[in-house]
């Protein structure tokens, strides 16, 4: 049997959150008025008629129940909201994605964009200069664009674009990190497992990482995937073989924790999963994996969109909507436990 830390979200501290309190974004107002983009504030509407829309949705992949759900809620608000919806998989390829953004673009149907970047710096110019031009109004979800991968607050938002939503910033990362250091104040060996390399989440997970290196805990080994259980798997078995004295892995997507959970049952090996799907709550209830982090396809997407719809209807909208601080989540923190499980809801 696993040596199992338990933690409660008392003794976290709600891990140790640094992030701003709970509000919902109808309850924020964003922090640039809406206006050009030239002058480095949201779009102004290029319809007038939320009808009138004609919205490309460019998803990072399509392989997984994250972005199906995601896609699944797109489809269904676009036709509560009566506009026109393409889907784009970007089959966690970014150059592919590049391509069929910049073919969306030239093709002039699309007047707006729903964007899940694979890499963001390589669409920033795209998204922000030849989209504006165009008269395309751009909402980014999940991941941050042009280099903002670990940036915090509205600094998640590039100017020119409608909105940013998400709730994998680098101080949930860091909240994370500091959960494992308090599961283990003595020290301890850790790996991780993250999704693609170029990914910002990835990117956050491996800066907030760094952290350790300031005590007694060390990581042996960091491996990036293409969020599969299948790579997981394999990533996790190479990482016990090569250290059999480690102790902690932190998997950043439950779709690669299932993976790790397989490779580590019958060891001693802590896992700490971010993703919260239906399978990481049952397992956190049942003590195979420590704890969990919620993770909001749905209304991550439609969040976004959201943002576009009140663009075009005049109403404000924020920059930045914090999935980690939503009113909805129990007790305002998306930090799931054995104690609190019983609270969430997944949404895939």
């Amino acid at each position: 049997m696993k040596n199992r830390f338990l933690l409660t979200a008392a003794a976290v501290g709600v891990a140790a959150l640094v992030l701003a309190g709970c509000s919902s974004p109808s309850q924020e107002a964003a922090s640039n008025p809406t206006g050009s983009s030239e002058a480095g504030g949201q779009p102004a509407a290029s319809v007038e008629s939320v009808k009138d829309l004609k919205v490309a949705y460019f998803s990072a992949g399509s392989s997984n129940q994250y972005l199906q759900a995601a896609i699944d809620e797109a489809q269904k608000y676009a036709a509560d909201m009566g506009f026109q919806l393409d889907v784009f998989d970007g089959q966690f390829d970014a150059q592919t994605q590049f391509d069929q953004m910049q073919t969306a673009l030239t093709s002039g149907k699309y007047n707006a964009f729903a964007v899940e970047p694979n890499d963001g710096n390589l669409v920033c110019n795209l998204l922000t200069k030849d989209a504006p031009a165009a008269g395309v109004m751009v909402a980014v979800f999940n991941l941050p664009i042009c280099g903002r991968a670990t940036n915090l607050g509205d600094q998640t938002w590039e100017p020119g674009t409608v909105n940013y939503v998400g709730g994998q910033t680098l101080d949930v990362y860091e909240s994370w990190v500091d959960q494992v250091k308090k599961a283990y104040p003595d020290g301890a060996k850790i790996a991780l497992v993250s999704g693609p390399d170029l990914n910002a989440n990835s990117i956050a997970f491996f800066q907030a990482a760094k952290a350790f290196s300031d005590g007694p805990w060390e990581v042996v080994a960091q491996q990036t995937t293409n969020y599969t259980t299948a790579q997981a798997f394999q990533a996790a078995q190479t990482i016990m073989q090569a250290n059999p004295d480690l102790n902690v892995i932190m998997s950043n997507f439950s779709g690669m924790t299932r993976g790790v959970v397989q490779a580590t049952t019958g060891s001693n090996v802590d896992v700490f999963d971010f993703g919260g799907d239906q399978w990481a709550l049952d397992n956190v209830k049942s003590g195979e994996l420590s704890s969990t982090i919620i993770m909001l396809p749905r209304q991550e997407t439609k969040y976004a969109l959201q943002g576009i719809v009140d663009l075009v209807n005049g109403k404000e909208t924020p920059v930045f909507v914090n999935l980690a601080t939503l009113d909805t989540l129990p007790g305002g923190s998306p930090f799931v436990y054995p104690d609190n499980v019983a609270e969430y809801t997944a949404e895939y």
